[in-house]
């Protein structure tokens, strides 16, 4: 495997300056399944730390919650689902959204965190496993080849799809992860 920058690296509410997490890429789509599912039981058990009395208490990432944290895992991968589809009816949707460049996500997270601040944590544990179980779902329904062939749809640019779905699964588990049970020893 080759070793790669996470994205997003550091805390995403306020840019990648804020440190970065190595992810390696997988090779091969057996290697992405293993990773996906990997990071994701190492979030969950980070997740599983947190008692329900601490889940909205801020200071993960900056003013972010744990419960933000998971809902901006969430968000990232519906953005993703929704390129997707969009690209398999040929069309080519702006990413990272329509009014931003790769080079404001900060703002774009940010808009991310007002949108999910006042949904219950609850609710954000639900949105956050059908997530996951789409993810998991498509990674496993593709064939190798499409997942990495560079390029099968203008949105994706340079980057094959299972780099895509890497960075929306388990790239982001790592950093969530470390963010968490950094948190978690710091608040204990």
């Amino acid at each position: 495997m080759a070793w790669a920058e996470s994205r997003p690296g550091g805390c995403p509410a306020f840019g990648a300056a804020a440190g970065r997490c190595l992810m390696p890429i997988a090779k091969s789509k057996s290697e992405l399944l293993h990773d996906m599912e990997a990071e994701y039981r190492l979030l969950k058990c980070s997740l599983d730390g947190i008692g329900a009395d601490r889940f909205d208490s801020p200071g993960v990432c900056h003013e972010w919650s744990v419960k933000d944290v998971v809902a901006h895992l969430v968000e990232w991968k519906r953005m993703f689902l929704g390129w997707y589809a969009e690209g398999l009816q040929g069309g080519n949707p702006p990413t990272p959204a329509a009014d931003l460049k790769w080079n404001q996500l900060p703002a774009l997270n940010d808009r991310i965190y007002r949108k999910w601040k006042a949904v219950p944590s609850e609710v954000v544990l639900a949105e956050f496993e059908a997530a996951y179980a789409m993810m998991l779902e498509l990674a496993r329904a593709l064939p190798e080849e499409k997942l990495f062939q560079k390029g099968l749809y203008p949105w994706m640019r340079v980057w094959p799809l299972a780099r895509w779905i890497a960075a929306n699964t388990s790239s982001h588990y790592r950093w969530a992860g470390i963010r968490i049970r950094r948190w978690g020893k710091l608040a204990a």
